[in-house]
């Protein structure tokens, strides 16, 4: 089977086969759009993301459509490749170096008229040479600028005269040359860096016959102002950007589509069955560079160590999304000789569970799970339960009781411990050696004080106001959690059938929990989520069964549904549904 590794480039041009994501036409009419405002110039535009989600890719695209337009030109600054004052010179240096040199000539002959200019950029011996090199203008009047004012007012002076003289030099205003600056990577640099490229936008290449394309998230500019104590980051953003257009969410088709291409693409369209191929989809967040960097790191894992072949494409892809995610866990879980991370956690979370349903008795599997952690740790379990899980949270990492709360996480590793040969999969993760944790998925901002975030243990459940549908053709079997529910103070109706849930919508309730099999049918959950959908309800839909079909669970998850089979999740993702709904 071959592999290869995924590009981590942005998409360059409008190739079909690289618009998964069906941007070029969007690109188009941002293209047109540009276009046809030549007259409006100058003026900013921001194409406005979060890592990751396309900025660069729509960018290119915007500049391959400007192409077609000969009246058009197109010039590219990386500001990551910049750094403070360099950026700044960098910009300016971009822009001129795009006018003809002849023009340029005239306009600076013409400027220099004034006589100190000449003499004191020491460009004398230049000029009588005839020799004209656009390149040393720019790197002469830059040693004047931090001492002299009066080189910046001329050297905005120039690069007006040149721009306005090269927009107007084909014919009349409705054709004038336009030239379009692209700035990218601006979210990624220094705060230093960021205030100078807008400072070259805003005071130097505010000029006629201008138009810049920022890429950047735009609430990292607005940091950046309001911590250099600028105007106020909105009036500040005003004054340099006139239009955003923020990149819309990719959809759970959009996403879908985009992990099969990059499947194809690796090779591992074999491996990554439709429901790995969800599961990519939805832990990456739909981000389009974490799609790749998973796929990238799962093809080396399983291209350098054939160990992952026993265990499948499920195990090394949840092992790999677990090491990406999480990777602080993940080295701790590696560590050779340490305790088995992945059944410490889960015993850990399910006592969280316990004390926050108010229950008083362990279940025999808990107890035996349980019993020998606390021996580990020296503590003594008691019936004081609450009483023992805060022993424990201080016994255990600190970082525990924060993941716990995180519902990405604790799915995952329930899920990696539920797969066939866990034991010897964990066992195998112990043994090997870590690859190197990824790149950072966020941008650090400088001078940004470090977040500390603290948790005083399991808290108490509180579902007042909250509205569950349950559906289940045997509501007997949800006796126990159903009095919890209640007794946390939400309401809840049950009933046994799809036409039954339709006619519940007009409750309007907060969440659906749905079985999978009633009867003989055991598509019934499935087709009653998609009817639900179709009735436009978008709260949270809770798929809690014990069916281990991953591929009806699949499909349920395609629908927006969330699947789980323990109590304790059930009780935690209504609770979450329910806080964001307040």
């Amino acid at each position: 089977m071959n592999f290869s590794l995924l590009n981590d480039e942005p998409v360059h041009g409008a190739a079909a086969d690289e618009d998964v994501l069906g941007t070029v036409e969007a690109a188009g009419s941002l293209a047109a759009l540009i276009q046809a405002s030549r007259a409006a110039t100058p003026f900013t535009i921001a194409i406005d993301a979060d890592w990751g989600m396309g900025k660069s890719s729509l960018m290119h695209q915007i500049e391959a459509a400007l192409g077609t337009d000969p009246d058009t030109e197109c010039v590219w600054f990386n500001a990551w490749t910049a750094d403070g004052a360099d950026a700044l010179e960098g910009v300016i240096k971009s822009v001129l170096q795009r006018f003809d040199r002849n023009l340029l000539r005239r306009v600076w002959y013409r400027t220099s008229r004034h006589g100190w200019l000449v003499s004191a950029l020491r460009m004398t011996v230049t000029l009588l040479a005839g020799v004209f090199r656009v390149d040393r203008i720019v790197d002469e009047l830059w040693e004047r600028m931090a001492a002299d004012a009066a080189a910046r007012n001329e050297i905005r002076r120039l690069i007006s005269d040149a721009a306005t003289e090269w927009a107007a030099a084909p014919g009349s205003w409705h054709q004038r040359r336009l030239l379009v600056v692209f700035v990218d990577d601006l979210d990624r640099c220094s705060d230093e860096t960021i205030l100078a490229v807008c400072e070259a936008v805003k005071v130097y290449l505010d000029v006629p016959g201008l138009a810049f394309v920022l890429g950047c998230d735009q609430s990292r500019i607005a940091d950046v102002a309001e911590a250099s104590g600028r105007a106020l980051s909105a009036e500040y953003l005003q004054k340099i950007v006139q239009v955003n257009f923020r990149i819309p969410p990719i959809d759970p088709a959009q996403a879908l589509r985009l992990v099969r291409a990059y499947a194809a693409r690796s090779g591992t369209v074999g491996l990554l069955t439709p429901p790995l191929q969800t599961l990519v989809a939805e832990r990456t967040g739909r981000n389009p560079r974490r799609i790749k960097r998973l796929i990238n790191s799962f093809v080396m894992a399983h291209q350098i160590d054939a160990h992952w072949h026993r265990f499948g494409a499920e195990g090394l892809l949840r092992s790999v999304l677990l090491q990406q995610l999480y990777p602080d866990f993940h080295r701790a879980l590696v560590q050779p000789g340490g305790p088995d991370r992945v059944a410490e956690f889960v015993t850990y979370y399910e006592l969280r569970g316990l004390v926050r349903r108010g229950g008083s008795e362990l279940g025999e599997e808990l107890s035996a799970r349980l019993v020998p952690l606390a021996d580990r740790l020296d503590l003594r379990p008691s019936d004081d339960w609450p009483h023992f899980l805060e022993q424990l949270e201080r016994a255990l990492p600190a970082e525990y009781p924060l993941l716990a709360a995180d519902r990405g996480f604790v799915r995952l590793v329930l899920e990696l411990a539920e797969l066939p040969d866990s034991a010897a999969l964990l066992s195998r993760l112990r043994r090997s050696v870590a690859l190197e944790p990824p790149a950072p998925q966020t941008v650090t901002h400088q001078g940004a004080p470090p977040q500390t975030v603290t948790y005083q243990g399991a808290p108490p459940l509180d579902l007042r106001g909250a509205r569950v549908l349950w559906v289940d053709d045997n509501p007997g079997n949800n006796a126990n959690l159903v009095r919890l529910l209640l007794g946390s103070g939400a309401e809840v109706r049950q009933v046994v059938g799809t036409a039954e849930a339709l006619a519940g919508l007009v409750w309007q309730p907060h969440v659906v929990i749905t079985d999978l099999k009633r009867d003989d049918d055991p598509r019934a959950g499935v087709d009653g989520i998609r009817d639900i959908r179709a009735r436009g309800f978008t709260g949270r839909v809770i798929v809690y069964a014990q069916s281990r079909n991953t591929n009806l669970r699949a499909e349920a998850e395609a629908l927006n549904a969330v699947s789980v089979r323990s109590e304790t999740d059930l009780v935690d993702l209504i609770e979450e549904a329910v806080a964001a709904a307040r």
